[in-house]
């Protein structure tokens, strides 16, 4: 059986820096969206409100629709049109405006007020947009967009329903699909998606192992036009649509093409082995800016300075930092690799590319291999004027400037602007990262973040902790009182004290946010050989290394189920955050630890030697034992690594020593365990 279903590659795209989801989204003061639903209909029954082929179909008053958006036109794939989804169905919104996915990015929930609306059809294909005389939709008008058009809740990347060539069928157009079993056919391996910089659109055809064929037409105005057709075998992710009675997918970036397996004859495939040579950032950089668009064999080594978990980055990018330089790492799926996590990252025939200036390897997540935690690089401390003097030089890795100014609104979600005595550069907040609603410090201000661009120079923050000094409303900063050693906090509290004294303490955090091993309210810092957690009153974003300094003037000392900390921190007691040193864990045994908890509490300690029994996965309460006792290890259900398998024989467990009426252990992510 051979089918053709030619399907049109309308263009290409790469998303640079873009938020990640988050299920307890606040909104942000004077960002409003519209939580509640005020949806009137489904997608599906407001297509079935038209006839394909007729004039345009004006809309009944009050309806409204809802959906999440599957488009993105920041490179322009989709021009001044968004397609939108929901469980029915998905349909196209004609827009007279550009840049749309600036606020209506993937993932965010919209609402079509389709007053005034029409509903029609362009050979074949529904779509909502305005009357207009002798056309069946006209686009709407950019000064009626707020009007028509509401912003939603960010509520996550919609999913791609998997399909055969053989599945496709009108339900599913304008909705997401991932096509299984693909290839690109023999003759068009060394070949190029297209030929860049007025080329032509270029058809090249994709085929499955039982014949069926898909054609692409790839653009030469494609931002990677001249990328390398993958070798291998794999999926295709795009929005479906037809023309007459040809069938089209639109893919959003070349993400959305993943053939790493081997071909239908069994050749082919690659790119995800991590061997060979390791290669200097700087050399891969230098590389590229020779004209080389392919990594070369071998791998690059270093440490995740980017913050997935604050989503102020893409959940398929991150910014990794070897001692050499840095560089975008985009990814064809979501990753959760943490804020400090040191990687080997696969160069093999990846593409090397820019998007709207900053240089990317774009990969697959199989192509890393995790060497667990690493130690988070000093920010270089510099002004901006030397910032943009070397800027080619210090893309991607992480900067420090002191006596600055941030500036744009009242929150963090409206800076645009950071300057010092010698000049100024732009920052962004997405909307949607989860410290865009924060109050923005006025005044002299340390900023620390990444160099980074998108078309001009700017600076990305990671998370609010980026920020230090400043006034805002809620007060803190003064750096008042002396510092109080962690020790002597415990002291105090088995004396009798019930609140801290005047003054800081000053440690390395040891727990991590990012992988929810922690309640998302606390941390445990250490200084010395003593520990403590930190209750705060939101959730926080100080990470895994970072060495804080915080003010507990008359802060409640308690003990939740036997385990001590300082109670109700505002985050704004948090006067200083830089990079620090995580100490070196305490070996000890199981029955050292059980006799001494106080000693050990809210410290990193390394159990080696142990057996874990309990339970296949980390999820909930195992049992570790040495040969000298037996104590609980307890992994919350949240926990990114709860489902990962543990370690069969025997093995070394590096933890915070922790108590929940007994001793128990925490782990950060199942690399603690080796």
């Amino acid at each position: 059986m051979i089918r053709f279903i030619k399907f049109c590659f309308l263009g290409l795209l790469l998303v640079q820096m873009s938020a990640c989801v988050d299920q307890e989204f606040d909104t942000p003061p004077g960002k409003a969206v519209q939580v509640d639903d005020i949806s009137t209909t489904t997608i599906s029954a407001l297509k079935a409100m038209h006839t394909i082929g007729g004039d345009g179909t004006p809309i009944a008053a009050g309806t409204i629709i809802k959906g999440t958006v599957i488009s993105d036109d920041n490179a322009g794939s989709f021009f001044k049109e968004m397609v939108i989804q929901d469980a029915s169905g998905g349909i196209l919104i004609r827009v007279n405006r550009g840049d749309l996915s600036t606020v209506y990015r993937q993932g965010k929930q919209v609402f079509i007020k389709c007053d005034g609306l029409n509903i029609g059809d362009y050979n074949g294909l529904h779509q909502v947009g305005y009357p207009a005389a002798g056309e069946n939709i006209d686009r709407i008008p950019d000064t009626e967009v707020e009007t028509h058009i509401v912003e939603g809740e960010f509520v996550g990347e919609i999913t791609p329903r998997k399909i055969e060539l053989s599945d496709f069928n009108t339900s599913l157009l304008s909705t997401l699909v991932e096509i299984q079993n693909t290839e690109f056919e023999d003759d068009l391996l060394g070949s190029t998606l297209a030929t860049p910089n007025g080329g032509g659109t270029q058809n090249r055809t994709v085929v499955d192992c039982d014949g069926d064929e898909i054609t692409l037409r790839a653009s030469d105005f494609a931002d990677f036009a001249g990328a390398p057709i993958p070798a291998g075998n794999g999926t295709i992710t795009g929005v479906l649509s037809v023309f007459g009675t040809t069938a089209q997918l639109t893919i959003r970036d070349f993400d959305d093409i993943s053939m790493e397996g081997p071909r239908c004859d069994g050749s082919g495939g690659g790119g995800g082995t991590v061997d060979g040579e390791k290669v200097d950032i700087s050399t891969l950089k230098s590389l590229f800016a020779a004209g080389t668009t392919v990594g070369p064999d071998g791998f690059i080594e270093g440490v995740v300075i980017s913050d997935v978990a604050s989503e102020n980055t893409p959940i398929r990018n991150m910014v990794i930092q070897d001692g050499t330089g840095g560089i975008i790492v985009r990814f064809s799926a979501a990753h959760t690799f943490p804020l400090g996590q040191k990687l080997k990252v696969a160069t093999n025939g990846v593409e090397l590319s820019e998007f709207n200036g900053g240089l990317q390897v774009n990969t697959t997540t199989a192509g890393v291999e995790d060497l667990g935690q690493g130690s988070l690089p000093s920010p270089r401390v510099a002004t901006i004027d030397e910032i943009l003097a070397n800027f080619d030089a210090w893309e991607s890795t992480l900067v420090q400037v002191n006596m600055a100014a941030v500036t744009g609104g009242s929150t963090f979600g409206d800076a645009s602007t950071i300057s010092d005595a010698s000049g100024s550069l732009a920052t962004f907040v997405y909307n949607d990262a989860n410290f865009s609603g924060d109050e923005l410090p006025t005044g002299d201000v340390t900023v620390t973040g990444i160099v980074s661009e998108f078309n001009v120079a700017q600076i990305i923050l990671r998370n609010r902790a980026d920020v230090q000094g400043g006034t805002t409303g809620g007060g803190g900063g003064g750096g008042d009182g002396e510092q109080v050693s962690i020790a002597d906090l415990r002291t105090a509290f088995a004396g009798g004290a019930g609140t801290a004294p005047d003054g800081f303490i000053e440690g390395v955090v040891i727990s991590d946010f990012t992988t929810m091993s922690v309640n998302a309210q606390n941390l445990h810092i250490q200084d010395g050989d003593r520990g403590i957690v930190v209750r705060f009153t939101d959730g926080h974003s100080f990470p895994l290394g970072a060495k804080l300094k915080v003010k507990i003037n008359g802060t409640e000392l308690s003990e939740f189920n036997g385990l001590l900390q300082l109670n109700n921190v505002d985050l704004s007691q948090v006067e200083s955050n830089t990079a620090g040193t995580l100490p070196t864990p305490v070996v000890v045994t199981v029955s050292e630890l059980n006799s001494n908890l106080e000693q050990y509490e809210s410290t990193l300690i390394k159990i080696e030697g142990a057996t874990i029994s309990g339970g296949s996965t980390f999820n909930g309460g195992l049992d570790v034992s040495d040969g000298t006792g037996t104590v609980e290890m307890f992994t919350r259900s949240q926990s990114t690594f709860a489902g990962d398998t543990v370690p069969s024989g025997t093995v070394s467990v590096t933890a915070i020593a922790s108590e929940f009426n007994s001793p128990s252990l925490t782990i950060r992510s199942a690399s603690d365990v080796n």
